[in-house]
């Protein structure tokens, strides 16, 4: 898999990303909240959603880094065809693994509960 992601592999568009807002299935735990809407483009893609509420734009940046570099090096875990709109908690302690670990844990849920 490529080590890169690219303008293909984001939600770019805030129609797009409203659509999975609205939509999509949405699961949380005490440093993320995952909505996830299926795609009919046959790739995973992904946007991060981050409220002012962080506080100021080089923090919000920062955070919008760590979810974006934490996606890129799980994707091959996450299911294929799916939207992923990553919303970090305020407040939360944040770092690469714990995202990632987050990630993994809420696109399974959300997948498995979408299946019954």
């Amino acid at each position: 898999m490529k080590q890169t992601l690219g303008k293909a592999d984001r939600i770019r568009k805030r129609g797009e990303i409203t659509r999975v807002f609205r939509r999509g299935r949405s699961a949380s735990d005490e440093r993320l909240r995952l909505r996830v809407l299926a795609n009919s483009i046959g790739r995973r893609r992904m946007a991060v959603v981050v409220s002012r509420r962080h506080g100021n734009a080089v923090r919000r940046n920062r955070i919008k880094r760590l979810c974006r570099e934490a996606f890129r090096t799980c994707r091959a875990d996450l299911p294929e065809s799916f939207d992923y709109v990553l919303q970090p908690q305020v407040g939360a302690e944040l770092n690469i693994e714990s995202i990632r670990e987050s990630l993994r844990n809420l696109a399974g849920r959300i997948v498995r509960e979408a299946g019954k």
